[in-house]
Order: structure tokens, then C-alpha cells, then sequence
């Protein structure tokens, strides 16, 4: 089984070793300091440590992370490679995150998942912003009209929208 259909948009607190994992607050830690990380491999890493030993194969991670725009797997690839390079983790001896031939990654660390000290909301237009959406629709069309003022406007008020709905889904 892979991960593919387990990977999900709840935000996650975790530690392994001595670093700290807070997605939310998109922080990486080692032993209390910042470890420095760009947002794609940092999402890389969360997809990975979302299912721990488990197979997430490349084109969930491609999916999860890129948000099924067109990317090659060198993206990928260079992408944990930078997760590898803020661990120190080495791919021929790996601690964290294994790959699986011509498959995906696994992550092997034992996380201990930490309580999140608040919930965190995120807007549709952040989730827009982001690509996390679950409305890819409205992602492109973001992505297509975001130098067009007018377009833009309109399609906040649709979000503004989706997230009124989504509000009155959740209680």
C-alpha cells in the first residue's frame, strides 16, 4: 500500500532525533535551532513524515507538493536533496528518508507526533496561494489571472465564498 491516498492537509507537530517538526508554524528545528529549509522541500519533508515507513510515491509527492502542475522529477529529486542536506542525512547510509528505486521515498525516522499548542486556520486564498487547495480549479485560475486585477478580485470573492461554505461545513 502507498501513502498516496493517506497524505492530507491537517497540520503536523512531530520530533525525531533532535530535530522538531512544526508544520504549521513551518518550522524545522535541531535541538531548539532554526534549520533552514525553502518551502518545497519543506513540504517534501512533511508529506514524507506524514506516513512514516511507509512508501509516498514520487507522483504523490509531485501531486502533494507541486499541486499537479507540470514538473519533472528532477524537481523532486532536487527537492530531498535539500531535505537530505538540512538533516545531514546521507542517502547511501540514510536516517531519515530512504529512497525507493525508480518508486518514491520512505521516511524511517520514529517521529514522537507533539501536541499543536493552537489550531491553525488557513484561508482558502493562502490554501490558493500556497497550492495546497482543495479546489485545483480555482488554483489555476489564480495562477493564470494573477496579473489581471479585475479577474483576481473576482476570483477572491468566489474563494471568499468556498471559505464561507467550508466555515459552515466544519461546524
Amino acid at each position: 500500500m502507498t501513502a498516496a491516498s493517506s497524505l492530507n492537509t491537517d497540520f503536523m507537530r512531530l520530533r525525531f532525533d533532535s530535530f522538531e517538526l512544526d508544520e504549521a508554524d513551518a518550522r524545522l528545528t535541531r535541538t531548539g535551532q532554526p534549520v533552514a529549509l525553502p518551502p518545497r522541500p519543506f513540504a517534501v519533508l512533511c508529506a514524507l513524515a506524514r506516513t512514516p515507513h511507509m512508501l509516498v510515491t514520487k507522483d504523490a509527492l509531485l501531486d502533494s507538493v507541486w499541486g499537479h502542475r507540470f514538473v519533472t522529477d528532477s524537481v523532486l529529486k532536487t527537492a530531498v536533496s535539500d531535505v537530505r542536506a538540512a538533516l545531514g542525512d546521507d542517502p547511501k547510509e540514510p536516517r531519515y528518508i530512504e529512497t525507493v528505486s525508480r518508486r518514491g521515498y520512505r521516511f524511517i525516522a520514529t517521529p514522537v507526533h507533539l501536541s499543536s499548542p493552537r489550531p491553525r486556520h488557513v484561508s482558502v486564498i493562502e490554501r490558493l496561494e500556497t497550492g495546497a487547495s482543495s479546489h485545483p480549479g480555482l488554483a489555476a485560475l489564480t495562477a493564470l489571472c494573477r496579473g489581471d486585477a479585475a479577474v483576481g478580485n473576482l476570483i477572491r470573492a468566489v474563494a471568499a465564498a468556498l471559505e464561507r461554505e467550508l466555515a459552515l461545513n466544519d461546524s
